[in-house]
């Protein structure tokens, strides 16, 4: 059975997209815009292309948070200081507790199964650990693994190492990462020998080579338990 848990935050533990765009809309006020959808969208693809940039070591993390929104609104002729809005942004994101379905119950049960759970995620650490914070789940986790302070995204093999040089009684069939991204969580996981849970968050991305795949965050207990690869 799977006794060390790995689990990635955004979106598998966390509603990233929630907080995301409630941020976000407050960021389009403040410039004087209205909100829509389609700026929503846009910033995102902006957002996601940085991302899997940083993610291939392709640019550093302070490109990201600095530029994204510096990008977006010039392609609205609107020019703003990306750092301060930066700043404004993670401060609204900072304030967020919202959580996937099902997700508080699947850790409180894993603990009482004497599970061991460990944040892994790519991101700003002060942020993820408030937003656990404001969640009322931070003392359900054994220890946190953010990309800002391990110096490593999730998809290094890097990154899982100093997992791996930083868990006590660490062996290696005992562990699972589970992450709702096919690229971070699942191919960083098998190229670290890791097995690995395909949490479909979004039911339009597909996964093919997680050793397990779920729909229902819940689903994972019994992973946990039965070790046994489903079909």
């Amino acid at each position: 059975m799977y006794n060390i848990i790995l689990v990635d935050l955004d979106n598998t533990i966390l509603d990233f997209d929630a907080a995301e765009e409630d941020s976000f809309r407050k960021i389009i006020s403040e410039v004087g815009l209205k909100y829509s959808d389609d700026f929503l969208r846009q910033y995102q693809k902006i957002n996601n292309s940085l991302w899997r940039k940083l993610e291939q070591g392709e640019i550093p993390r302070d490109i990201v948070l600095n530029t994204r929104f510096s990008d977006f609104f010039r392609l609205y002729d609107i020019y703003v200081d990306g750092i301060e809005t930066e700043q404004l942004f993670r401060f609204y994101l900072d304030e967020s507790s919202a959580l996937v379905p099902n997700s508080e119950i699947t850790l409180r049960k894993l603990k009482t199964l004497g599970k061991r759970i460990f944040s892994a995620s790519n991101g700003v650490y002060s942020t993820q650990v408030k937003r656990l914070t404001n969640a009322g789940i931070i003392d359900l986790f054994d220890g946190h693994f953010i990309s800002e302070k391990v110096g490593y995204e999730k998809l290094s093999p890097k990154f899982f190492d100093f997992c791996k040089d930083n868990i006590a009684k660490f062996e290696i069939k005992s562990v699972i990462m589970v992450g709702d991204s096919p690229a971070s969580d699942i191919k960083g996981a098998i190229y670290s020998g890791i097995d690995s849970c395909f949490y479909q968050h979004n039911k339009n991305i597909k996964c093919e080579y997680a050793t397990y795949t779920i729909t229902v965050i819940v689903e994972l207990v019994d992973i946990t338990q039965s070790h046994k690869k489903s079909g």
